[in-house]
């Protein structure tokens, strides 16, 4: 059978990235959305191709059925649209063979800037390492639609069509069980005890009662239906009776039911006991059928409001069920009875036509009404941040907030919020009555029949116990809990309202359930350890595709799970732990996971530093000091030293070139951080040789990088570029988008030095787009990308642009968490500040504010960034002795390993304008000191300023031609660089040389060109000065002229 042609591949990829879009709406799994536009680009590539035709449609022709394979084994997943850590390690894998596609069929396009980064044998291997994948593909995923299909157009058309039409079907049915999970669980079952009310007379209205408005309004309303049946549900302590007793007091209720009775069913055990209870209320004589005789009593009567308070305890019990529901039937059919029941859990009773809509089991309060509660009860306003701290507590549970309220009227606040670290719940549980004792209440809830009689759901409930922000059904079901059919364990704690779908739909228990089970029926580490398991598998995926486009979805699910991770790390982290290894392996990967977001190093690395000490295994301990020394930027690293000549040691034991590779990284990173750039090197190198013993191009690309990135500290530019172009073009080959981006930003920034000011911009946007498909966009690798833009809007005196983006930078709720990040960006902004004439005041306090974050920071950088600008600010305000003081010494500190810092220093001291006369021969010395370093590390801009600043000296001494002709050349710089502020001030000394030489005409053209340009780097003293100079020369011309 003839291959399918071009048209029917690329018709198959179209169809095939609509499924995949279809699926990432959904679903959002991890790498869909990278498969999907892959899938999109590579289509409209395969049309454009210009060489090599049959093998692109050879290596392509069989990934549509590849695709749909994909999307077959998702919409068979359960939970539809998850799969296992295992399945998605295969998945990433075939997602970086995609990659690979498209960079071959993209590099036979045509074009030589898309060919140009490959070696000569660079297209055949990948060639080759392509077809092997997609076959190893086509076993894993076990594709069952022939390649022959794409032959049929029509017959593909009908596969694909049918295969949407299923996956509409399984997105539908996701959302009719969530819808039924928010209804139907409302019919079945329940467990509760909140209240004991008077039997002979009405409760008392409660008469502090908030936050209840929505559901007194629903209840009030459903009230007005013929034969109202309503039931209030929901968890132990959240309020239900003090809802019910709300309505009985209301006066809608009171003007038309004639006749109103409360009763506690909390001591019943069957339909007979609830009516005896009910014919006390009306006055009846007990007899043979209680239940015949308040039905008739009820049926003859006037209208009637008949609340049932804490049904859940006779009709909990399965030999009585029958009974209750049998006597809610009979009372059901008296029409003029309107019928209230209060319940724990989320289940309503059978044979009742329950009015509709249902009322939804009640929630915690609103903060604002719980602080309001608190408030009432205390009669005492309190710091508010100890009352929000204390109420968190509570997760505004109604019951858990009056407890505390009135404890703390007789404790204090403080006293209370002391107590509540060592005494927990218990603190709450003083009187043995379920309305004032938060354990007895919960307790309650926890002797249900139905959880009593499942000993796994008590295992899910411990399990909850742990877990602040849940539990998906994703993570139930692929954790492996030793747990027989867990989703109907959740369906029996929803049912009871021990716990409920937040608005992410994951299963959680309110914080004093929590805390209660946690203190009387902890997880084992059997329960725990396969959650643990299985957050670790997530850091694997993590870590092993953290250059491609799935980060995030997965970055996503992992942020969002911070809470728990921390939760059960810290369970799992201690010496009796038969597991520990693989639990100290999982807070390595943890930490380098808070460093990405950025959080920041983890409080449970001092614990596992602790661990350590008693095991034995060189690789962990590698793993380890790995990274303290990543983590240096926001925790000091004690005995840098010692750790490394121990990593070293372990190192040898371990023979793992990978391992090994990644340590030396780390610890160059690190020494770079201290100036120490001859031993950083040796480490990159190091790094770069153990990578390429194993082969591992992506390995080689990263460090690559590093090396890049030294060069272009060091002021070796045109190196940095070299080294970084060759870690683009490995991190392409490899499918590392996360490299792939770096590397362009280490290649931005050594274009920017070198004085191509455009095509640095463009670098900088390719990696910014590049890191953003990573999942990065708003991290520190994100803000990297914006330092470097805002450093070049810097360069060419576009200040206001760079003010922009540090502004943003700090205002970023994200962002700024990573005070580095926020420290730099204030620093950057009190620089900016000093150019544009900002009082000095408000530029110290931006400078302070900086010293104040980077003050426990064991970082040099930083530290001799503020002395810098903080010298600059001194030159500016006059202080010339002490700028003069400083500069000096950071040239000669910064000369050979920090060539951005010694540029900053040596550009100051070489300046004529800034400097009193005395320093004449001292800015001379500078000047051609400023000129020869720029000469010397290829800088095209710091050449051109050098010229500038000695053309100045030369307009001193009244050397006007050599001035004339030094201003000349530095100007056609700036004016091919973009660079404003420099470019006027040229502008502005030819005119004052034209001016000297008699030239008005041409001294007013210059400076009439000048004037915008210091505008545009909000130059406003030297914009006074052009037009102070213009309008000199305009009154001279009318003097001379009359």
């Amino acid at each position: 059978m003839s291959r399918p042609t071009i048209s029917h591949i690329t018709l198959g990829l179209s169809w095939a990235a609509e499924l995949l879009a279809a699926l990432q709406s959904a679903f959002s799994p991890p790498f869909i959305h990278t498969l999907s536009t892959t899938t999109t680009v590579l289509a409209d590539a395969l049309q454009n191709v210009k060489r090599n035709q049959e093998e692109c449609n050879k290596l392509a022709e069989h990934i549509p059925a590849l695709l749909t394979a994909i999307v077959d084994l998702h919409m068979k997943s359960k939970p539809v649209g998850t799969l296992s850590s295992a399945m998605l390690h295969h998945l990433g894998e075939f997602t970086k063979t995609l990659a690979k596609i498209y960079t071959y069929v993209e590099a036979q396009l045509g074009g030589r800037s898309i060919k140009h980064f490959f070696r000569q044998d660079d297209t055949s291997t990948l060639l080759k390492t392509c077809y092997a994948e997609v076959e190893q593909a086509k076993v894993t995923f076990k594709m069952n639609l022939s390649a022959s299909v794409l032959g049929d157009i029509v017959e593909m058309q009908s596969t694909l069509n049918n295969m949407h039409d299923e996956l509409l079907e399984s997105i539908a049915s996701v959302t009719e069980i969530g819808s039924e999970t928010n209804s139907s669980i409302y019919h079945s079952s329940s467990i509760s005890k909140t209240s004991s009310g008077s039997l002979s007379v009405l409760p008392a209205r409660p008469t502090i009662f908030h936050g209840r408005e929505m559901e007194v309004a629903s209840i009030l309303k459903l009230l007005q239906l013929p034969s109202p049946r309503i039931a209030i549900l929901g968890a132990g302590g959240m309020g239900k009776s003090s809802l019910a007793k709300v309505i009985l007091h209301e006066r809608e209720v009171t003007a038309h039911y004639e006749t109103r009775i409360f009763v506690s069913c909390d001591a019943t055990n069957n339909g007979i006991d609830i009516a005896n209870n009910i014919g006390l209320q009306l006055g009846l004589k007990p007899g043979k059928d209680i239940r015949k005789l308040v039905v008739q009593f009820l049926e003859k009567g006037p209208t009637c409001l008949l609340i049932l308070d804490n049904l859940e305890t006779p009709w909990e019990l399965l030999e009585s069920r029958n009974s209750v529901e049998a006597f809610l039937a009979l009372l059901s059919d008296i029409k003029h009875l309107a019928l209230i029941i209060t319940m724990r859990g989320a289940e309503r009773p059978n044979q009742v036509p329950w009015s509709r809509p249902f009322l939804l089991p009640l929630k915690p309060l609103s903060d604002k009404a719980a602080q309001q509660t608190f408030t009432d009860i205390t009669d005492y306003t309190f710091d508010t941040k100890e009352m929000v701290q204390l109420l968190h507590h509570t997760d505004n549970m109604p019951l858990a907030v009056n407890l505390f309220a009135h404890l703390v009227d007789y404790e204090g606040i403080t006293s209370v919020l002391t107590r509540w670290e060592t005494e927990k719940t218990s603190l709450l549980s003083v009187n043995v009555d379920r309305t004032s004792s938060l354990d007895v209440s919960i307790s309650i809830s926890l002797s249900s029949p139905r959880l009593v009689s499942s000993s796994d759901t008590q295992k899910l409930l411990s399990i909850l116990a742990i877990l602040p922000e849940g539990l998906s059904d994703v993570q139930l079901l692929q954790s492996n809990f030793p747990i027989s059919n867990p989703m109907e364990c959740k369906a029996t704690l929803l049912r009871t309202a021990l716990a409920y779908h937040d608005e992410t739909r994951h299963l959680r228990s309110l914080v004093p359930i929590r805390e209660y089970v946690q203190r009387n029926h902890p997880p084992s580490l059997g329960l725990v350890a396969p959650l643990q398991n299985y957050i670790h598998s997530q850091f694997r995926l993590l870590q092993r595709y953290e250059g491609t486009d799935q980060m995030p979805e997965i970055h996503k699910t992992l942020t969002a799970d911070i809470g728990n991770i921390q939760s059960v790390l810290s369970h799992c982290l201690h010496s009796e732990n038969p597991e520990i290894q693989d639990t100290i392996e999982c807070t390595i990967s943890f930490s380098s996971f808070e460093r990405t977001i950025p959080h920041g190093r983890p409080a449970l690395m001092d614990a596992v530093s602790v661990l350590l000490a008693n095991i034995k295994n060189p690789k962990l301990h590698v793993q380890f000091i790995a990274e303290e020394f990543k983590s240096s930027l926001s925790h000091p690293v004690f005995q840098p030293q010692r750790l490394l000549n121990q990593a070293i040691t372990c190192l040898k034991e371990c023979d793992d070139p990978a391992l090994e590779s990644n340590f030396y990284r780390a610890a160059g990173y690190y020494h770079q951080s201290q100036n120490n750039i001859p031993l950083s090197i040796e480490l990159f190198e190091k790094a770069l040789a153990a990578a390429q013993i194993c082969e591992d191009m992506s390995l080689q690309s990263t460090a690559l990088l590093y090396i890049a990135y030294t060069d272009w500290r060091v002021g070796n530019y045109v190196m940095g570029q070299r080294h970084a172009s060759e870690a683009h073009r490995l991190a392409r080959l490899s499918g590392n988008l996360y490299d792939e981006g770096t590397a362009l930003i280490a290649n931005g920034l050594c274009t920017r030095d070198l004085g191509d000011h455009d095509a640095a911009v463009k670098l900088f946007y390719r990696s910014r787009d590049s890191l953003a498909r990573c999942g990065l966009a708003g991290g520190q690798f994100d803000a990297d990308v914006m330092y470097s833009l805002a450093d070049l809007h810097l360069v060419k005196s576009e200040y206001a642009e760079a003010y922009q983006i540090h502004t943003h930078i700090v205002q970023d709720p994200v962002l700024a968490m990573d005070r580095h990040i926020y420290g730099i960006s204030v620093l950057n902004m009190a620089q900016i500040d000093i150019i544009i004439g900002t009082p000095a005041y408000e530029v110290q306090l931006k400078i302070d504010e900086s010293k104040e974050i980077f003050i426990a920071s064991q970082h040099i950088t930083p530290e001799q960034l503020i002395e810098l600008v903080s010298a600059h600010l001194d030159l500016r305000e006059g202080n010339h002795a002490h700028a003069q003081s400083v500069f000096t010494a950071s040239f000669r500190r910064f000369s050979g390993n920090n060539a951005e810092f010694a540029l900053y220093a040596t550009e100051r001291l070489a300046d004529f304008e800034r400097w009193e006369d005395q320093y004449f021969d001292e800015t001379f010395v500078w000047a051609m000191i400023y000129l020869s370093y720029a000469f010397k590390h290829k800088m095209k801009l710091a050449l051109h300023k050098a010229l500038a600043c000695i053309g100045q000296i030369c307009l001193a001494q009244h050397d006007l031609a050599t001035a004339h002709n030094l201003f000349t050349v530095a100007l056609e710089g700036f004016v091919q660089m973009g660079v404003h502020h420099d470019r006027a001030w040229c502008l502005l000394y030819l005119g004052n040389i034209a001016e000297q030489e008699g030239n008005v005409g041409k001294a007013t053209e210059l400076w009439t060109t000048a004037r915008p340009l210091f505008e545009k780097s909000l130059q406003a003293k030297d914009v006074d000065k052009i037009d102070a100079k213009l309008a000199k020369l305009a009154k001279e011309q009318v003097f001379t002229t009359m």
